[in-house]
């Protein structure tokens, strides 16, 4: 099937039905047969398209009289004609116009609309202009950088326009392939010459001590193992037993666990178990972690990776958290609660976060990591440890949850993440002790942690 076929068939079912864009994109290339080159095209127009959605329509608004009413399949086919010829530069202008029209091909009077408006984008490209960033900031930003006009003005309002301006810039890149090391079956240098004998150019993170770095200009196998990649897909490449495919902030949180190298930790919003695993590696044989969830869905998803990664010490439960009957965790030394959030700290890599959370949304989230905050709080030991995370970039869902916290449960204190990460960089630590990453300043998603003991 013609690659711009299936991306179209993805941005039709991303605008039509509640699914998360990673998932229409694996759907995708689990009905079609399609190969590497053409994964990665519809890869690149499916996200791309979406990150910049808000932008595209701005601009083609400029072409397409507003009473013109566009279904979503067309609209879509303007879109993905649009980006191509403002973002991809491999693409000759010509061709991304002409293969783009083709997907409209049944009706000739619609081929020869959107004919019209694409090479109109072509050839006033140059000449648009956004509104200005002096005087109307938020729909400079809104439009310029593809980004709902409320988040905008919530980050602006929060934190100021250099850095809305330099947060949403780097949110918008697109980010590197990032990999944790399952340190129960190989290391890191190990790990690294298996990916370059794929014709991959790995580099070590200076972050995360189990994180490996592939940039995505280096998906294309070198000519001397091209042959070789050919027959493999990424997946098979890094769907192994040795790797699990993790952001480098997050593979920070598990450490602030580990520092006094507890022996019983449960993790209460634990899958699909990215820091469940983490945690389970780092303890080994000396110790053993109960993960929790609220479905049998999403433990069967932890299970699975437990399986391939060869985790054996750790033991699932069904329990809604939120609950505060939880005196199972009484035992604990640890607990840590990786919250459910906005996720607006990993806009990198699913760039459709941003149209789909609303200001509502956010307030039922913050009512909920406080829920489930306290809930643990009260079960929890004397000298035990409680790590709060979530992956964003939101002090409502950050720090304003954890001192909310603090005030009426003054008997936990804040440890110091320096403590427990003495190698990260020191912007990457806030005044109070708390973890927080942010891409535009360490290069890698939006993480926030609290180490709090119960004292």
């Amino acid at each position: 099937m013609n690659p711009r076929e299936v991306a179209l068939t993805c941005l039709i079912k991303l605008s039509t039905e509640d699914m998360s864009i990673s998932s229409v994109v694996d759907d995708a290339f689990n009905r079609y047969t399609i190969n590497i080159r053409d994964r990665r095209f519809i890869n690149a127009l499916v996200y791309g398209v979406t990150r910049w959605k808000q932008q595209l329509d701005w601009v083609l608004g400029q072409f397409v009289n507003p009473q013109f009413r566009l279904d979503s399949k067309h609209r879509a086919i303007l879109r993905l004609g649009a980006f191509q010829l403002l973002h991809l530069d491999g693409i000759p202008p010509h061709a991304a116009i002409n293969e783009t029209v083709q997907l409209a091909k049944k009706n000739r009077k619609t081929v020869g609309f959107i004919n019209a408006v694409l090479r109109s984008v072509q050839r006033n490209e140059t000449e648009l202009v956004y509104p200005s960033l002096d005087t109307h900031p938020i729909d400079h930003i809104a439009y310029s950088m593809s980004y709902p006009k409320w988040l905008v003005k919530r980050w602006i309002q929060s934190h100021g326009l250099p850095w809305t301006l330099a947060f949403c810039e780097a949110s918008n890149k697109i980010a590197p392939l990032t990999l944790r090391v399952n340190t129960l079956n190989t290391n890191r240098d190990k790990l690294c010459e298996t990916l370059k004998s794929y014709g991959l150019d790995p580099r070590v993170s200076t972050i995360a001590p189990d994180g490996i770095v592939i940039e995505n200009n280096t998906f294309t196998p070198s000519s001397d193992k091209a042959n070789q990649f050919q027959g493999k897909t990424l997946s098979d490449v890094i769907n192994r037993h040795g790797v699990y495919i993790q952001d480098e902030s997050a593979m920070l949180v598990s450490y602030l666990l580990m520092k006094d190298s507890p022996k019983l930790i449960v993790d209460l919003c634990a899958a699909p178990g990215g820091k469940t695993t983490h945690i389970a590696s780092m303890i080994g044989d000396t110790g053993s972690v109960i993960a929790t969830d609220i479905s049998e869905k999403k433990l069967t998803m932890l299970r699975e990776n437990c399986k391939r990664l060869s985790v054996q010490n750790i033991e699932t439960q069904i329990i809604d958290a939120t609950n505060p009957n939880l005196r199972f965790i009484k035992s604990a030394d640890a607990v840590l609660i990786d919250a459910p959030c906005s996720g607006f700290g990993t806009l990198r890599r699913h760039p459709d976060i941003r149209w789909n959370k609303t200001a509502k949304q956010l307030q039922s989230l913050n009512d909920l990591q406080y829920i489930l905050l306290v809930n643990a709080a009260r079960h929890i030991k004397q000298g035990g440890i409680l790590v709060y995370s979530t992956c964003s970039i939101e002090q409502t869902e950050n720090e304003k949850i954890v001192h909310r916290f603090l005030s009426k449960y003054p008997m936990f204190i804040v440890e110091h993440a320096q403590e427990c990460l003495p190698n990260i960089p020191q912007s990457a630590i806030t005044p109070q002790g708390f973890l927080q990453t942010l891409p535009h300043e360490h290069g890698v998603d939006g993480t926030f942690a609290a180490r709090l003991r119960r004292i």
